[in-house]
């Protein structure tokens, strides 16, 4: 069992995905992509909080989100496609009218959602890690 599996155990629900709405799952999203880049960054910051915050304002923001979507297009499945659909037409998406890179942001932060309360946190790790190792290495 990975440490994001042993975690996510710690941390799941006992509900249908299905019973949340593309918005809800949205916002698990952003929770579960945030707390994945400040632990993945605690070792680059040293404990220095402020350093911390700018490394994951460079990580967490809708133009490295969308971008994001690129990387992982090769591992993405059909069932995960529609989710990204449906969030990047969701309500909240178009809160900001018609930009772009915050529509996509929210789809990925939907997907991330909708897999982590499915509970299909080893696909959830595959799709994390390619992310963290496109943002790495740019």
């Amino acid at each position: 069992m990975s440490e994001f599996e042993a975690l996510s155990r710690l941390l799941t629900v006992d509900y249908d995905v299905d019973e949340f709405s593309t918005d809800t799952l949205s916002y698990i999203g952003d929770a579960v992509y945030e707390l994945f880049f400040r632990l993945r960054t605690l070792k680059e910051a040293k404990r220095r909080t402020g350093y911390q915050h700018e490394l994951l304002t460079k990580l967490v923001n809708a133009r490295g989100q969308s971008r994001a979507l690129e990387f992982i297009d090769k591992l993405l499945t059909i069932e995960d496609r529609r989710v990204i659909n449906r969030g990047y037409n969701s309500k909240g998406a178009k809160k900001r009218g018609n930009d772009i890179d915050y529509r996509r942001a929210t789809a990925l932060e939907a997907l991330i959602g909708y897999l982590y309360v499915k509970g299909d946190f080893a696909h959830l790790e595959e799709i994390l890690s390619k992310v963290m190792a496109s943002v790495s290495t740019r």
